[in-house]
């Protein structure tokens, strides 16, 4: 073959390339479009508080941790309703006020559709649209020593929830890791990440090759592209092939005919 016909075969690769990984870029952008339009990421931006007592909505709030308890405990009372959360976190008497249960234990102040925007003592005072103020603590593994093997199965902990109602209720409840793990854009997952070492968070687990795919948003929103992402790496395959195919039709042979001679 000649080094034109060299040159017209590598073009056309690159030109039906081109187009094959354009179209493919369009479609998936409009298929991602669409999946994020039905499963929207909602940031369920939230303020932590720190105090072991405070006011809110006009009633008050009172964390009290109890060591000497049989098993040691923390409290929360709201209103006229107390609620207890045996300690299986690590207490840290020397850090002081909520801060000494960091590890396993928060309470947050959900801001709801105000998100970044919101006042901390206006939710406080006042409810808003999607606010709530809950407390999240992680526990162990249950049937397991909290101190072996609770603490290695993950997937099996268990996350206990606090809901501090606006009618001065508490609503309590429990999941576990593996059922928050199959709802990541709930403002309980959101939260339980914030009691959750950083190792097994989905954000550090989800930065290595191996494991990304296992990740529910990450394999979930490859599904919603179909057919335009392996085009799309078919195409740029094509890409570089009739590049390398035209680039090189432009070499000259005079090297070759030296040799000869």
């Amino acid at each position: 073959m000649t080094q034109m016909q060299y040159r017209w075969i590598g073009g056309a690769i690159l030109a039906v390339s081109l187009c094959a990984f354009g179209g493919s870029m369009w479609g998936m952008s409009q298929r991602l479009d669409e999946f994020r339009t039905d499963e929207p990421l909602d940031p369920n931006y939230f303020i932590p508080l720190g105090e072991e007592a405070f006011p809110y909505l006009r009633r008050d709030v009172v964390i009290e941790t109890r060591p000497d308890a049989a098993p040691p405990v923390v409290s929360i009372s709201y209103g006229d309703e107390t609620e207890v959360i045996p300690i299986v976190g690590r207490d840290v008497p020397e850090l002081g006020g909520l801060d000494r249960h960091l590890d396993w234990l928060r309470v947050l102040l959900l801001a709801g559709e105000q998100g970044k925007q919101a006042n901390r003592n206006r939710l406080l005072e006042e409810p808003a649209p999607g606010s709530q103020l809950v407390v999240v603590a992680r526990g162990g593994a249950p049937g397991f020593d909290p101190e072996t093997w609770g603490t290695a199965h993950y997937k099996d902990w268990v996350y206990t929830f606090l809901v501090l109602e606006p009618d001065g209720s508490i609503t309590r409840f429990n999941k576990t890791y593996r059922e928050l793990s199959k709802s990541p854009h709930t403002w309980e997952f959101a939260t339980a990440m914030t009691v959750t070492p950083s190792l097994h968070t989905p954000a550090m687990r989800s930065s290595s090759p191996i494991s990304y795919p296992n990740y529910s948003p990450v394999r979930d929103a490859f599904g919603s592209m179909g057919w335009t992402w392996p085009v799309a790496g078919f195409s740029m395959l094509g890409c570089v092939i009739g590049t390398m195919v035209f680039a090189g039709s432009f070499v000259s042979r005079g090297f070759e005919e030296d040799d000869e001679l």
